[in-house]
This record gives C-alpha cells, structure tokens and sequence, in this order.
C-alpha cells in the first residue's frame, strides 16, 4: 500500500495498490495546494501542479 501526501502540509490525501498506475491531479482539502500524483508499479511521483498563467482579458 502506498500514500499520496501533500507536499505542503502532509496530510495523507489518498491510498493506492503497489501495482497501481495512474496519473491523476488532486487538491488538498486542507491546505488547498495542488499536486500532479503520478503511480507507475512501484514509483510514485508527487510534485506541485504548476500554475498556469490566465491570458490578459481585452
């Protein structure tokens, strides 16, 4: 069993099988920092999700 935590506050935000693959993006009901989770067999790749820019309005 692997978790997924947040990276700025820790709290555990889900639960996957070792034999898990998935990519998936989720929020962090605590902090509200978002993150890019990636599962492919035993790794596991947390990262903040980046922040895109919203293009000037006219």
């Amino acid at each position: 069993m692997r978790y997924v935590m947040c990276g700025n506050c820790g709290r555990r935000l889900c639960k996957a099988e070792s034999a898990t693959q998935a990519e998936f993006e989720i929020e962090c009901p605590k902090c509200g920092e978002a993150a890019l989770a990636i599962l492919k067999g035993n790794e596991l790749l947390i990262r903040p999700k980046p922040q895109r820019d919203k293009p000037p309005q006219q």
